[in-house]
């Protein structure tokens, strides 16, 4: 029998509108509706979401705004229905319909975007009309917006098409193989193939197209071309093949000052060895100094030594810094690229990187190199082993010892964008070096506050942020703030009060959550502007965005007890876009200006979840046995009886952020068999506690502040103590089979790809990364620290395998058969060890799958036999599979 649901009068009149929209022919129903607005509510009926309504959910996503914000563009994409992009007007709600994943603006007059299958789809945005380009797979707008470049596949010919905006072509070549745009997008590189010739033309977009060929050559095709970030200056790989040598590759470097093409041929120069060629793979690297004066490039070994034939003996050294599977992998580095430097005007080469150092970085303006080698140091069971950092002189060629037995996670070292500066986390503080006078500074040494995260064993920062115009002050923060330090460490300032409101700040950088930009093998940080700061937000029940302006003022953006994120802005305008949802309120996209005038909701996604009957969640606080004040959240089954028990389900792993809002959509196509919406439909409650670990014990931390999320929950009286499951992943996979081995609390768990025994785990090889898993215990996730011989009670005593004896609770173990994360022999070794205690449990071994589940079919099973588990356990009902394995 369906239920009857009380609905407010807000959401009466959402539904509504929604049927007066949809539905005209209901037109009395309607009238009846909206006559009851007098009324304080209105019964109206809601059913329980089941599986034959989870099609009509789809995901929102953000995807472009125009320049000035006057247009939009979002997708919606579904489980079983094909994805589905609108292109809205901000302002008239006026919506175009395409049947494609994402687009582009030209400026504010048109939007294109490959129809797949069809070809390039472009809608004039003045005029309302919609043109179809067929074959075409391939587009960009010139910066101007007058001109329109795709690429087309005709008769097994890449063609190129130069065409005005309206579509019509202007020139057309054939031959095409690739198109590289210069930064500002007013020119644009092509390489073309045609029999036996090459060329490389060179577009320039203004109020006509001009065309000129810069390269012709017989000898072989051009690819990788790069511009210098000036756009003054290109170069490119030209392939040409030697009878003698094979396949070589040479440089073409073109100023367009001058005109003047330099060429760099690896046989002409004794600086390359014959051994070696210029590198043409993704190991390339080819790039353009700023000022234009240097080129750099990837070099490797034409044949490169093969001491790992399959056939031949496997050694493995006691001595070995990198183990075998690593050095087979890598080829003991001999098959990566090195990075080395040409000089055009001088026909300089230097070999910046070599076998002995094959890592590098550059300093901001490219006069100084930082090479380093990972495994310099011997072998370290750590996650980045620390190593000793050199600094080369571009100018000079010389090398010299720069930091010794430093850590090398990328996050710990980044360059200044303008090349003064490199800045680097050590013992716990952030220091800065100045290239030019060698000297460091210790910018943190007197600040009490933490700038690293202490529930880990790596003594990883909170976080760099990045730089003030002209490398004039590093920005960084700690656990809750935001610090601007000067470069020469004589000011500092916090510029955040988030301890004081226990809210955690951080800086946001529009469309990407990196800290900065690849430079090679390191980071070069991003330039930040104090005075406009762009700043994310969270507290336990809040989140949201603000602008940090010149007076230190927080000016909001969005601030709300609901889920805020994929912030994006007009170009052109001071008009926000961002994603708010809450747990019972789908996602709903909003344009906001943030001078003064009200936020405006765009497009709120699955309105059919106002026909259901939901749950609601809310932040619980609980004490662990150390009386730590930690957080949880909980989520209530749909149609709540404040009168009755309910069965609960936990869901652990470590801390997950942004929850208390999230929504979710029901689904079976669910990676990891966890979906809160589907659960709490079915009558469940659902709670996911964050976890404090102890360094040592990350087992008992485990069991401790899960065992004590749950007693808050049953001393709320919420739930049947009796019909309480648990669930985890990955690492929460791990806790989940250990939580089981301490405590009768649980009816029935799930464990999902975790580790099953600690020793033999820790004595086995990690084959993503091709190393002992030694590491993620005493280094990282694990939090053992020490090694297994220095505490074997300490590894004994947080290992399942350990008390599998003890087990009560019926286990559902699943891995997927291809996980090279966490190997499913960790799961089988846990299935024996239960199977000889006579414990009721089954396991499944999805095979082709790796550490999460990704074949859909896959997904749907496992999603139904854990909620199926949950059922047979919780709910007492019957269920074959699960009787016919366990009893």
């Amino acid at each position: 029998m369906k239920s009857l649901y009380i609905l407010n009068k807000k959401e009466a009149l959402f539904i509504a509108r929604r049927v007066v929209k949809r539905f005209a022919a209901l037109s009395f129903c309607i009238f009846l509706i909206f006559k009851a607005e007098t009324i304080s509510a209105q019964t109206i009926l809601k059913t329980p979401v089941t599986e034959k309504d989870y099609h009509l959910w789809g995901n929102l996503y953000f995807d472009k705004i125009s320049e000035y914000g006057n247009w939009v563009s979002y997708r919606m994409a579904y489980d079983e229905h094909p994805d589905t992009l609108f292109v809205r007007n901000a302002s008239s709600s006026f919506t175009y319909k395409l049947l494609s994943t994402t687009g582009y603006f030209n400026k504010e007059t048109d939007f294109a975007s490959v129809i797949p299958g069809k070809g390039l789809e472009i809608i004039d945005l003045k005029k309302g009309t919609r043109k179809l380009i067929k074959e075409v797979n391939t587009f960009n707008f010139s910066a101007n917006g007058n001109f329109l470049i795709t690429q087309r596949k005709s008769s097994n010919v890449r063609w190129l098409d130069i065409r005005y905006r309206n579509g019509i072509i202007a020139d057309s070549i054939s031959g095409i193989h690739r198109i590289v745009f210069n930064p500002t997008r007013n020119m644009a590189l092509c390489s073309f193939s045609e029999g036996q010739s090459s060329q490389m033309i060179l577009f320039t977009f203004g109020k006509t197209i001009d065309k000129k060929v810069i390269f012709d050559s017989p000898k072989g095709m051009f690819s990788h071309m790069v511009w210098q970030e000036n756009s003054q200056s290109f170069a490119f790989l030209q392939h040409t093949l030697d009878k003698k040598n094979g396949q070589n590759n040479s440089i073409y470097y073109y100023k367009l000052s001058n005109k003047k093409m330099h060429y760099l041929d690896p046989e002409s120069t004794s600086d390359i060895s014959k051994e070696n060629r210029i590198s043409d793979t993704h190991q390339s690297k080819l790039t353009i100094s700023d000022d234009g004066s240097k080129i750099f490039f990837g070099v490797e070994k034409k044949v490169p030594t093969d001491q790992y034939d399959a056939d031949k003996v496997q050694i493995w050294n006691g001595n070995d810094s990198l183990l075998y599977p690593y050095r087979k992998e890598y080829r003991n580095y001999e098959i990566l690229s090195k990075l080395t430097l040409w000089e055009p005007e001088e026909n300089r080469v230097l070999a910046v990187a070599n076998d002995e150092r094959p890592y590098v970085l550059l300093n901001g303006n490219q006069k100084y190199a930082i090479t380093f080698n990972p495994s310099e140091l011997g072998l370290q069971h750590k996650e980045y082993p620390n190593t000793n950092f050199y600094i080369t002189n571009l100018s000079t060629g010389l090398t010299k010892l720069w930091l010794e037995n430093q850590n090398r996670n990328s996050g710990d070292l980044i360059i200044s964008p303008t090349g003064r500066y490199a800045t680097y986390f050590r013992d716990r503080n952030w220091w800065i070096y100045n290239f030019e006078n060698d000297s460091h500074i210790n910018l943190t040494a007197d600040k009490n506050n933490d700038l690293y995260e202490s529930e880990v064993i790596q003594t990883l920062p909170v976080g760099f942020q990045g730089w003030t115009a002209n490398d004039r002050d590093i920005i960084i923060r700690d656990k809750y703030d935001i610090w601007k330090i000067s470069s020469d460490g004589k000011t500092r300032q916090k510029i955040t009060s988030g301890r004081e409101k226990n809210i955690y700040y951080r800086v946001k950088r529009l469309g990407s959550d990196l800290i900065g930009t690849r430079n090679f093998d390191g980071i070069t940080g991003l330039t930040l502007d104090p005075d406009h700061l762009l700043i994310e937000a969270s507290s336990n029940t809040d989140n949201g965005y603000y602008i940090l302006n010149a007076k230190q003022n927080l000016q909001p953006i969005a601030w709300k007890k609901s889920l805020v994120s994929f912030l994006n802005k007009a170009e052109k305008n001071d008009l926000y876009i961002y994603i708010e949802e809450d747990f019972d309120r789908p996602p709903c996209l909003i344009l906001k200006n943030i001078n003064g005038e009200d936020e405006k909701v765009l497009i709120r996604s699955n309105p059919q979840h106002y026909n259901y009957l939901w749950g609601k969640s809310e932040s619980v606080e609980y004490r662990n046995s150390k009386n730590q004040k930690i957080n949880s959240v909980l989520y209530y089954p749909a149609h709540y009886d404040s009168e009755k028990k309910y069965p609960m389900i936990v869901h652990i792993y470590e801390k997950w952020p942004n929850q208390l809002h999230k929504y979710y959509n029901p689904s079976l196509l669910l990676d990891i068999g966890l979906n809160v919406a589907n659960l709490t439909s079915k009558g469940y409650f659902v709670l996911i506690p964050d976890i404090n670990y102890e360094i040592g014990n990350p087992g008992l931390s485990a069991t401790d502040c899960t065992v004590s999320a749950v007693k808050e929950i049953i001393h709320r009286k919420l739930v049947d103590p009796a019909k309480i499951g648990l669930m985890g992943h990955s690492f929460g996979g791990y806790e989940a089979n250990f939580i089981i081995t301490q405590t009768d609390l649980f009816s029935a768990a799930v464990s999902g790809a975790g580790i099953g025994d600690f020793t033999g785990h820790y004595f086995s090889i990690g084959w993503n990364w091709g190393k002992a898993e030694i590491w993620r215990y005493e280094d990282q996730q694990n939090r053992m620290k020490k090694s297994f011989f220095e505490d074997k009670a300490g590894y004994d005593r947080n290992s399942p395998v350990q008390f599998a004896d003890k087990v009560k609770t019926p286990l559902l173990l699943w891995t997927g058969e291809q996980d090279s994360q966490i190997h499913y022999s960790q799961s089988i070794a846990f299935y024996l060890a239960l199977q000889r205690n006579n414990k009721k449990q089954i396991m499944l071994i999805y095979p082709g799958d790796a550490h999460i589940i990704s074949n859909k079919s896959h997904q749907i099973d496992l999603s139904r036999r854990t909620e199926e588990w949950f059922d047979y356990y919780l709910k007492g009902k019957p269920i074959n599979w699960i009787s016919g394995g366990t009893k």
